[in-house]
């Protein structure tokens, strides 16, 4: 294989699953292969390859960018959501999401770094303006006072889900940074640092957890600690929280910084060998699934975890191997990556093989 289908000069049998599978003909990558969403062409997936190609394959990153950009601009002129993409390119519901235009963000400029390409950096501006609106919710009254983060999503026709929402938004959120510094623009960086602030003062719990998401509601009321909200809670009064969820918002403060905030989350967290189950009790940091139910473990957050140790100094030799074979049993035959291993062992029987799921995975 050659060109933008693929030369590889050390066998990466990740990458070529992506080339050979998951690069759909808009130049989009689908985040799924297999089940029922195979068929969605997913602007964060493209964020993430992108990311994973930009070094090694730069012709398929900047097939990827254009891709993104394409699509960037088939919404520029609406006034609600101009500068930023669907969640689900290919799909009629049009969500346009703050968390996948600063993914967006980080790829683009990882790109124009590379190739000094200025349409690359305009493209990631019209992103940066549209988190920038997206943090205005004073304007129509859907925040009584603005904090520095952005709201959660917004629609062609105006409406706007005003959750705020760290997990993806907080661990791109230094791609602000990335922008401001090359761009020069004023604006953005106070975005940014005091949307820093911003996280690193209120999203994580005092045991270490991090919360689901903020509910200011509607009409909205003024910022309490109070309206933090977990995934969801039992009837037993359980908190129950989202594995992966919590995973990016660690490796977001990491990012920004605050070692400190790694250090609570890592000694709350109770992985098994190196994996996490899907839903985690706050209180515990083990299991968060109900009696009766079929624990099962979400890959990406072993692939993540493995990425905050790597990054914090505390990956041990066990460590590693503990991962690899977690690695290893979530692995198909033609290059992907199982998104979920039951407890007892074999592939969640409807997880499909995920793009971001074999990115965090070659990282390792």
């Amino acid at each position: 294989m050659n060109g933008v289908n693929g030369v590889f000069p050390k066998p990466n049998r990740f990458a070529q699953w992506i080339v050979r599978n998951q690069i759909s003909e808009t130049d989009l990558c689908r985040y799924f292969r297999f089940g029922p969403h195979e068929n969605e062409e997913s602007p964060l997936a493209t964020a993430y390859a992108i990311l994973l190609f930009n070094e090694s394959q730069p012709e398929i990153a900047d097939r990827l960018a254009d891709g993104l950009i394409h699509l960037q601009d088939r919404y520029a002129s609406n006034r609600h959501v101009g500068g930023a993409v669907p969640s689900i390119a290919n799909d009629a519901s049009q969500l346009f999401y703050s968390s996948d235009a600063l993914a967006a963000i980080k790829a683009l400029m990882a790109a124009y770094r590379r190739n000094g390409n200025a349409t690359h950096l305009r493209a990631a501006g019209g992103f940066a303006e549209f988190v920038e609106r997206m943090c205005d919710g004073e304007r129509g009254e859907f925040l009584v006072e603005n904090v520095g983060f952005p709201m959660q999503y917004a629609t062609p026709d105006g409406a706007i889900q005003n959750w705020l929402v760290p997990n993806v938004a907080m661990l791109f959120w230094d791609a602000l940074d990335d922008y401001a510094r090359a761009s020069g623009s004023l604006s953005i960086a106070r975005i940014f640092e005091r949307g820093r602030a911003f996280l690193l003062r209120s999203v994580q719990a005092p045991n270490g957890a991090y919360y689901d998401h903020y509910e200011p509601g509607y009409p909205a009321r003024g910022y309490s600690e109070k309206r933090w909200r977990w995934y969801k809670i039992e009837g037993d009064g359980r908190r129950i929280a989202i594995g992966d969820n919590m995973m990016m918002s660690a490796l977001g403060a990491q990012r920004l910084g605050d070692n400190a905030a790694v250090d609570r989350f890592l000694a709350w967290a109770k992985p098994r060998d190196g994996a996490f189950y899907a839903y985690l009790n706050v209180d515990t940091g083990g299991s968060g699934f109900q009696a009766g139910d079929a624990p099962y473990f979400d890959v990406v957050c072993s692939g993540m975890y493995r990425e905050l140790l790597a990054r914090s100094g505390r990956l041990t030799r066990a460590g590693q191997q503990a991962f690899e074979r977690i690695f290893a049993l979530s692995s198909g035959h033609d290059g992907g990556y199982r998104w979920g291993l039951k407890g007892d062992g074999g592939w969640v029987q409807d997880s499909a093989e995920a793009l971001v799921t074999g990115y965090w995975i070659s990282l390792a």
